[in-house]
């Protein structure tokens, strides 16, 4: 996995933040729920529903920011945008790119708690 996957210094503040035998449970949560929202996202991605396109992503924003998956959190917060104003055709192009970047986050995360 790429460093950029992960912000060092924001991974590094949660280690600091929760402790190292806490952030293995922590990520596994985040990996678990991220993995459900994948599977949403997919199923959103041929029959678009706006509201919860940008509830999904308003929810992955915040907990991306959390664990350093800045990527993450850049596609997430775009989408919510897109979807709120209803932008079909654009909400279909990028949500393919946050479920990329969800599954590379997952990957990195996973990485780093080996």
């Amino acid at each position: 996995m790429e460093n950029t996957v992960i912000n060092e210094t924001v991974f590094s503040q949660l280690l600091v933040d929760v402790g190292e035998e806490m952030l293995p449970a922590l990520v596994d949560v985040f990996n678990e729920e991220t993995t459900e929202r994948i599977a949403d996202l997919k199923a959103l991605m041929t029959n678009v529903d706006h509201d919860k396109v940008a509830q999904s992503c308003h929810s992955i924003k915040s907990s991306a920011g959390t664990y350093g998956a800045l990527i993450v959190q850049q596609h997430a917060e775009e989408l919510e945008v897109m979807a709120k104003s209803n932008s079909t055709a654009e909400v279909q192009v990028k949500l393919p790119l946050l479920i990329k970047s969800l599954e590379d986050a997952i990957s990195a995360l996973a990485l780093k708690c080996d």
